[in-house]
């Protein structure tokens, strides 16, 4: 356990030097110190509402009306928060299990396009930890997660620059290959949507 630490440690700290198999953390490592802090970040979810829940109950009127109010939305809302912040934290293991093979399949389609296939699948993965280690973020209550998001963009695009040997163009395109994909998959809905609506 020391040794997985020591090397998420380095991967944080070093996204983009070479890694031996020593040094390179497994996919079960990295799925399984993610999904910790993603258990974090619900956490933190979950206590800021209670305290928004608890802040609101002491600046809530009096009056009967207004404690019925409070009531119902301290309720549902304490309910609601609960039941998200966990769900996004039990899920977190298949959300990772996707999102890893889509990154591998889609960086190793751009390595053999753009005929870069030498030690592909080691360097695809060293991309893919440095990656998701920025889920360490997560471990910040305010920002954590959109620090997440934007570090998890840097490390893609630097990773392939600096590891695949990529462009800046041609790195800039795998960044929005997903955008691409979900503007597809939105057309697609939308035009289904009015086809069945034609057929009424």
């Amino acid at each position: 356990m020391i040794e997985v630490l020591v090397n998420f440690k380095n991967t944080v700290l070093n996204p983009f030097e070479n890694k031996t198999s020593e040094t390179r953390l497994s996919y079960f490592e990295m799925m399984g110190l993610c999904w910790l802090f993603h258990l974090i970040y619900a956490f933190y979810s979950i206590l800021a509402v209670f305290i928004g829940v608890k802040t609101y109950q002491y600046a809530a009127e009096t009056d009967n009306i207004s404690k019925m109010i409070y009531s119902n939305f301290n309720l549902s809302l304490q309910k609601f928060s609960i039941i998200l912040g966990l769900s996004e934290a039990i899920i977190y293991p298949l959300v990772f299990i996707f999102s890893y093979k889509f990154w591998m399949f889609l960086l190793n389609f751009y390595a053999q396009i753009f005929n870069m296939e030498s030690e592909t699948d080691d360097q695809a993965v060293d991309i893919l930890n440095a990656i998701y280690s920025s889920n360490v973020f997560l471990v910040l209550p305010v920002g954590g997660k959109v620090l997440s998001f934007f570090a998890q963009g840097f490390y893609l695009y630097r990773g392939l620059m600096k590891k695949m040997g990529f462009s800046n163009l041609q790195a800039f395109l795998v960044l929005l290959t997903p955008l691409f994909l979900s503007f597809l998959f939105f057309v697609l809905i939308v035009s289904y949507f009015f086809f069945i609506i034609s057929l009424i």
